[in-house]
């Protein structure tokens, strides 16, 4: 059976984990989680996590989160969006969990995008294998940004707050890879046969 929507802000649900009781603290936690798991998943599968190893890092990732509430912890003061504070933990787990099964040799460039090509002819998969290949061109840091802007929907403040850079960096970044992605040639063809 399906939960009903619970309306409450990120803000108000990290307020009741961190001062309810503890079964309003339970339902507050619960509702984060089902709020931003799939989000969670789709970051570690961003950065190169199978299925398995998705699931894994979004456990971790909530047991961080969960251990922030009392009793464990002090508290949780929230003062962005909850993605902000999600999205580093899932990526740096991710990133870890790679290493430590040594699917990452560290003396390589990193690249957290590898995005596959898909084949065909139908016209929609020539245009995704298209864009993939726009986007795989991108550094790493230029395609993280636009990444978390546009497929994440996160403002340009959240974007600094949670990559610990300058808001002017976030800018220059997403101005270059949009720039950078109109002058690629798979983008001029888009849509073309």
């Amino acid at each position: 059976m399906a939960q009903p929507l619970d309306r409450r802000s990120d803000r108000e649900l990290v307020e009741l984990c961190n001062r309810g009781d503890r079964d309003e603290a339970v339902q507050g936690f619960e509702t984060l989680y089902r709020r931003h798991r799939d989000y969670v998943t789709r970051v570690a599968l961003r950065f190169g996590a199978d299925r398995d190893a998705a699931v894994d890092v979004l456990q971790e990732t909530f047991l961080y989160l969960l251990k922030k509430f009392p009793p464990t912890g002090e508290g949780l003061v929230l003062t962005a969006q909850l993605r902000s504070l999600l999205y580093p933990v899932a990526k740096n787990l991710t990133l870890s969990s790679l290493r430590q099964h040594a699917r990452l040799d560290d003396s390589e460039e990193f690249d957290p995008d590898r995005l596959p090509a898909p084949g065909g002819t139908d016209p929609a998969e020539r245009d995704a294998a298209r864009l993939s290949s726009a986007l795989a061109r991108l550094s790493a840091e230029r395609r993280e940004v636009l990444l978390l802007r546009f497929v994440d929907d996160m403002s340009l403040q959240d974007i600094a707050d949670t990559l610990s850079i300058p808001l002017g960096t976030v800018k220059s970044r997403l101005h270059l890879a949009v720039r950078e992605l109109r002058e690629s040639p798979e983008i001029k063809d888009f849509g073309k046969p």
